[in-house]
């Protein structure tokens, strides 16, 4: 049950680091751009690149809790077998 917690609290902390990430960039002008005209492509401006670092960090942060998600459902039910 010790490495069931440790996922827990693991998978907390990093939605809660995509949460503030989701913060930062919904601040940004290139999202109200994006949300301005949703169906249009958004031309990239030089300074846009830090933006995309940012959308990079959340997918990835996206993938991590869905790895450990992974990780914790396979202990579950292994426990549910024991």
């Amino acid at each position: 049950m010790n490495r069931l917690n440790e996922i827990t609290e693991q998978i907390k902390v990093i939605k809660e680091a995509r949460d503030i990430l989701k913060q930062y960039y919904s601040e940004t002008e290139f999202h109200k751009r994006k949300e301005t005209h949703p169906h249009e492509v958004v031309p990239p401006s030089p300074h846009d690149e830090d933006i995309y670092k940012l959308l990079t960090a959340i997918q990835q942060l996206d993938f991590f809790v869905k790895k450990l998600q992974d990780e914790q459902f396979i202990l579950l039910k292994k426990e549910d077998r024991e």
